[in-house]
């Protein structure tokens, strides 16, 4: 009799048993994930546009709004295009998906405007004049540098009403300041001068040429500080308007002269030609420079007062319209005429040695004989106006007056409308 029963061996039916609820485990598992998965591609799916909106950059609760606001074709629209910032404003101001990326663009150029307004204009000239304006050759680019500065829709309608195509109009948009409305002016004056930047700027401006009248127009400069800024009835500085970088020059100055300083370029430019006539045995002396603003008011009437209205205002500059108050303008005279041996600046040497040679200094005679019709001031051999070496040079070569240069070369000062 056996005192103890031998143990029964379960350990295959136990591995067995193992590796079979490992299997259903497993089994369950993947189930799951291809549950979850399955579920997780269900929600992407019916979320697609929503994912694909705030992965454009929209936030989580603008592209719910988006999606319950729109259907499927509208949020292919908006996905389109690159995020827009004020969708949900174009939203609320217009049912037109298809031109809201047209809001946000011309909105952009044009922050001051409200969304309304924005939503206006734009419906107006991309449903009416943009088609129109496309059929005269104006692409998509155009149009949009078109709207950018500030064109109008009588503007738009303009072209399209005078069949100004894209071929008539493009040399002259390339000329900085110009205007649409007055693009059949420059298109006549461009027969006669030939040049695109001289036809606009004319129209613009026509005061430049002095013959022209007095427009009436004030145009208060605001870059007085440039070398190249014209000066002149219609353009006009600031009242308070002074250099900040004015010097004295080491010259000769005439014993009456009260305005002796000079803006630094124009000094040390007028000591280089005093030295290199000095040389020849001619000496120039400075006789009046940087005139402020009142200053001017005081010499105007000390002329109008000596010799009359009518004498002051073609020989003398208003106030705010001098040359002197640039610092940059100086009247010249002659050692010969400050003794008393010559009468007048214009008939001594020194003014024919100035002639010829100003322009190797970066100045010019500003009022030349004969040219009152466009400077509007009758001859003034004694003043000169430092314009640098490349330009001086220029103008006379081509035998121009400063205010031609300015026509030709477009340098219009900039300004503040009155």
């Amino acid at each position: 009799m056996k005192l103890f029963k031998k143990k029964t061996d379960y350990s295959y039916y136990s591995s067995y048993n193992s590796k079979s609820r490992r299997v259903r485990v497993d089994r369950v598992v993947v189930a799951a994930i291809a549950g979850v998965v399955l579920f997780v591609a269900i929600v992407a799916f019916l979320n697609l546009n929503r994912i694909k909106l705030m992965v454009k950059g929209y936030s989580f609760s603008t592209a719910n709004e988006i999606v319950a606001s729109f259907d499927s074709g509208e949020e292919k629209e908006i996905l389109s295009h690159d995020k827009m910032d004020h969708i949900l404003n174009w939203a609320h101001e217009s049912s037109k998906v298809s031109l809201f990326d047209e809001y946000e663009k011309y909105w952009s150029y044009h922050k001051k405007m409200k969304y309304s307004e924005v939503v206006e204009f734009v419906d107006s000239v991309f449903n009416n004049q943009v088609p129109q304006l496309k059929s005269m050759g104006y692409d998509e680019k155009t149009i949009w540098s078109l709207l950018k500065k500030d064109a109008s829709k009588s503007d738009m309608q303009y072209l399209i009403d005078n069949h100004l195509t894209n071929e008539a109009t493009k040399e002259y948009r390339k000329v900085k300041g110009y205007k649409l409305k007055n693009m059949l002016a420059y298109i006549e004056k461009y027969k006669e001068v030939h040049d695109y930047n001289y036809a606009v700027n004319i129209v613009n401006y026509p005061f430049i040429v002095s013959s022209n009248g007095d427009a009436n127009v004030k145009y208060e400069i605001s870059n007085p500080d440039s070398l190249l800024t014209l000066v002149k009835k219609g353009f006009y500085l600031p009242e308070d308007y002074e250099p900040k970088d004015l010097v004295v020059p080491n010259v000769s100055v005439a014993p009456d002269c009260e305005n002796n300083k000079l803006r630094k370029a124009a000094a040390k430019a007028f000591e280089e030609m005093a030295k290199a006539a000095e040389k020849e045995d001619l000496h120039l002396v400075l006789n009046s420079g940087y005139r402020s603003y009142a200053d001017q008011t005081k010499t105007y009437k000390e002329f109008e007062t000596k010799y009359g209205g009518q004498y002051a205002a073609e020989y003398v500059a208003i106030p705010g319209g001098s040359e002197h108050q640039t610092g940059l303008g100086i009247d010249v005279t002659a050692q010969s005429v400050v003794e008393g041996k010559k009468l007048v600046f214009g008939d001594t040497e020194e003014y024919d040695w100035v002639i010829k040679h100003c322009s190797d200094y970066g100045f010019i005679i500003r009022f030349e004989e004969g040219t009152d019709n466009i400077t509007g001031i009758a001859h003034e051999p004694w003043h000169v106006r430092y314009v640098g070496k490349a330009v001086a040079k220029e103008i006379i070569k081509n035998k121009w007056t400063f205010e031609e240069y300015c026509l030709y070369k477009n340098v219009i000062p900039s300004f503040k409308k009155d």
